[in-house]
């Protein structure tokens, strides 16, 4: 996901989560900070943060061998960084990675070592030192794992596992009280962490890391989408929850989640001004400063709803100027030069608060649904009319789908000008006719721009002809009142079958099967009326009958439903006309 090596300085990820509103306790506010030097470290305390999130690099720290630490390399400014921070009443957050050459055999810090049991040596060592020195909130093993630009030449998630394993048991026997932490994942990465049960690593963690900073995010932490399983999507801040999921299912429902790492860049980009990721030049780079500072107030309220995310670090103190991808130089709470950006009084207010409290975020409300047709209870003989509508008061509505009797193939999918509570169906389902004799379900499904779904059904019957009385009465309507007649004699007329007077009865209103015929009578020289022409059209469609009229004179015409059940016969009015 990055592009660029960090050997010391911090990434660009981000760690999210939430879920349902609830009373919960916060999660605790801390931010990232660049480097370990006394003036950052004051710089981060002064935001009011609980934790300091600082890279630390073991190829600093034991340059040459094991044999380095503590008494060479950079051992001394992580110990004052240590005692800085816990005399502010905070604690640090270290995420250990980068391999020494002497342990990987390569030039390269993020090629992870060639036994695991290197880097677990180096945490036993780094562990039982600092525990000597001050309080370390937890211990990151490695950074990103899962992602090509942390973990080189590719993430394999045996071998990260097999560093995880070594290092949990070298941790718990330098300090059986410290906590190990899993390398945090880029976005939240719930198929990663279900691959690390997979491969055995249950056991060998006390928290699991998410980052929630992704590549170009312009939308806020209560906007998400769904992957096709259902899950909240790993690129959506509120894709803790898929990631919480996969603990629950592996029995560590009850271990917490940090998100060391959450933020928006406030590059103010234009609507295509994205360089990296899948939506390169297809939206923002990133948001306003203001909305920077608004989405950190709502991300924070968010996590709140859900006790199990303990912790959650900003992503990142001050703005870079070095980094070739210019999103990337924008997640600070300051400017480079230290001028306070409108995010910084956000993060105050909410460390001050403790996290701050919960606030409804995101719509996981399903839409509800209304069938019209057909019926709870309906009979039919011939074919089925179907109607629903779908009302939801958040995103909106997304799709509406017909299907019947639990078959994988729908009737129809509605997507294009959905409205509230506006019908949309089919008049008739032509499939409805090849339905087999006996009970059938209908059921209606209604999917919202977040992908919550609901369903309704209704159950009919198909019967046979002869086992349903006619109860419905049908009208004929005629499109003109008049018989149109050319100069040869050619007349014509047309109409359609109406059921509105069934509907407002409140009676169930199937589709109308059988035809309509057309009755021609001419009145003779002894004035009596003698039918000369006639035809059949099917009753469910609109209707126009034509006939050449021989004879000139007074004629009538009238229109003839020949019912079938549950629709009884109907003829209409005559209609009288001169032909000339």
């Amino acid at each position: 996901m990055r592009l660029f090596k960090l050997l010391l300085t911090l990434a660009v990820a981000t760690v999210a989560l939430i879920p349902a509103a609830g009373t919960a306790q916060a999660a605790e506010p801390g931010v990232n900070v660049a480097s370990v030097s006394h003036d950052a470290i004051a710089e981060g305390l002064a935001t009011g943060a609980k934790t300091i999130r600082i890279f630390a690099s073991w190829a600093d720290l034991a340059p040459h061998s094991a044999a380095d630490y503590p008494a060479g390399g950079q051992s001394a400014n992580y110990d004052a960084a240590i005692r800085q921070i816990n005399a502010a009443g905070a604690q640090p957050i270290f995420v250990v990675l980068n391999t020494p050459s002497w342990a990987s055999g390569s030039n390269d810090p993020l090629v992870p070592p060639t036994d695991p049991q290197t880097y677990a040596d180096f945490m036993k060592a780094f562990v039982a030192h600092n525990k000597n020195v001050g309080t370390v909130a937890g211990y990151e093993i490695w950074n990103e794992p899962d992602e090509t630009a942390f973990w080189h030449p590719t993430p394999d998630v045996g071998r990260y596992t097999a560093l995880l394993k070594a290092a949990y048991a070298a941790v718990k026997s330098a300090d059986p009280s410290a906590t190990v932490v899993t390398g945090p994942t880029t976005g939240n990465n719930y198929s990663w962490i279900q691959q690390l049960y997979a491969n055995g690593a249950g056991g060998n963690f006390d928290v699991v890391s998410v980052h929630t900073d992704t590549a170009c995010l312009d939308r806020g932490p209560d906007a998400f989408y769904r992957d096709p399983g259902g899950q909240l999507a790993q690129y959506t801040f509120l894709g803790y929850r898929s990631v919480h999921d996969v603990m629950a299912a592996n029995g560590d429902g009850g271990k917490p989640i940090w998100m060391s790492e959450l933020g928006w860049s406030s590059t103010a980009g234009g609507p295509t001004s994205c360089t990296r990721g899948q939506w390169t030049g297809q939206k923002p780079s990133g948001v306003t400063e203001a909305a920077q500072a608004q989405y950190l107030t709502q991300a924070y309220a968010c996590l709140a709803n859900d006790s199990y995310v303990q912790k959650a670090d900003w992503f990142t103190l001050r703005d870079m100027s070095n980094q070739s991808v210019d999103e990337l130089n924008h997640y600070g709470l300051v400017h480079t030069d230290g001028s306070p950006k409108p995010d910084l009084s956000a993060f105050r207010a909410v460390a001050a608060a403790n996290g701050g409290g919960a606030a409804q975020c995101g719509d996981f409300d399903a839409p509800s649904i209304r069938i019209i047709k057909p019926t709870q209870g309906q009979q039919f003989v011939d074919k089925l009319d179907l109607s629903a509508a779908a009302t939801d008061t958040g995103v909106g509505i997304a799709r509406i789908t017909f299907s019947y009797d639990n078959q994988p193939a729908e009737i129809r999918n509605f997507t294009a000008n959905l409205l509230n509570n506006t019908p949309v169906g089919l008049a008739p389902w032509q499939g409805s006719g090849a339905l087999a004799l006996g009970p059938h379900t209908i059921t209606v499904t209604a999917l919202d721009r977040n992908g919550n779904t609901s369903t309704a059904s209704v159950q009919v019957t198909k019967v046979a002809l002869t086992a349903l009385r006619a109860t419905l009465v049908p009208a004929v309507k005629f499109k003109s009142a008049k018989v149109k007649c050319t100069k040869k004699r050619v007349c014509s007329i047309g109409g359609s079958m109406s059921r509105a007077a069934a509907a407002k009865a409140g009676a169930a209103v199937p589709s109308l099967g059988g035809k309509v015929s057309v009755e021609w009578q001419f009145r003779n020289k002894k004035k009596k009326w003698r039918k000369l022409i006639g035809g059949l059209k099917p009753a469910n469609k609109a209707f126009t009958f034509k006939a050449r009229l021989k004879y000139k004179g007074r004629w009538r015409v009238r229109v003839v439903y020949q019912g079938q059940a549950p629709w009884k016969k109907v003829t209409s009015k005559w209609m009288t006309f001169t032909v000339k």
